[in-house]
């Protein structure tokens, strides 16, 4: 009996949960009654984390007209929701990164990261009130196939190679070697670090977001286009050509022509061209 992404999940022993840290400054920023002071205390614990958002805090992606120098300064600058976002990729990346990190490892990273500068782009742009989840959702759209490279090595590595010299179509390839693929798996593990629903249903369905949760559908389509994009500047594994379908689905969602699409991609790829910094502090 094939196992499901459910069990895949609450069987590796191998990957660590979302760190104690990640799980403490969650539980802080979302508490009404926290400040400053209260996620200071939590983030300091960690030195490579406040290094990182400390590098974050400095980087062109926020456009910082003073050095930022203190984790108070970067805490009360950012805010607390793109502190979060900073804590969910710095653990993100630790995933991503795990085990033997060769081209294809770092591949995927590169993709996450452009898509989520992408999907926070074009989030700003359509004017949708969660920009900081659109990042989240861009970071983790694709955190499945870094678990099943981690479960499956040889397996899934060979797939993606197909994928890269062959233009193969990944999903369709996970499905008939797996059963699932890495959107279902990728779902199972946001589920697991307890993040928003609206982030597993962006995560499930970024291939397909037509068939999201209503109430998700928008946060889906979003991550959708800023995967394409991703893919059509040519970071990451696969053909852009194969997420048109998604593409097609998310501009109905959002109701957008062929020539605003057009005009918004462009915004979106300045700033991630402004943003690349941020490949850089990661």
């Amino acid at each position: 009996m094939p196992i499901t992404p459910q069990e895949l999940i609450a069987n590796l022993g191998d990957l660590p949960p979302l760190p104690q840290v990640a799980s403490q400054v969650l539980r802080v920023s979302a508490d009404p009654d926290a400040n400053a002071e209260d996620l200071r205390k939590v983030i300091s614990m960690d030195q490579a984390l406040t290094s990182q958002i400390l590098k974050i805090s400095n980087s062109a992606m926020f456009g910082m007209v003073r050095e930022v120098t203190t984790l108070t300064q970067a805490i009360m600058t950012l805010g607390f929701s793109t502190i979060k976002s900073v804590v969910i990729a710095s653990s993100a990346k630790n995933l991503y990164h795990r085990g033997t990190v060769g081209l294809q490892e770092r591949l995927i990273w590169e993709h996450a990261l452009v898509s989520a500068m992408a999907s926070r782009a074009f989030a700003k742009s359509l004017r949708f009130p969660r920009i900081e989840e659109a990042f989240i959702g861009g970071l983790m759209h694709d955190i499945g196939k870094s678990v099943l490279g981690v479960k499956f090595p040889e397996r899934y590595g060979a797939l993606l190679r197909t994928v890269y010299n062959e233009q193969g179509i990944c999903l369709d390839l996970e499905l008939d070697t797996f059963g699932f693929d890495h959107a279902m798996v990728g779902e199972a593990l946001v589920s697991q670090w307890n993040l928003a629903t609206s982030l597993q249903a962006a995560v499930r369905f970024h291939h397909d977001p037509i068939h999201a949760p209503e109430l998700h559908r928008e946060l889906s389509a979003i991550v959708a286009l800023a995967n394409h994009l991703a893919l059509e500047e040519k970071v990451g594994i696969g053909d852009p050509r194969h997420l048109e379908g998604a593409t097609m689905q998310a501009m109905e969602i959002l109701q957008l022509g062929p020539e605003a699409l057009t005009g918004i991609k462009e915004g979106v790829r300045t700033v991630i061209e402004q943003d690349k910094t941020m490949i850089a502090e990661f």
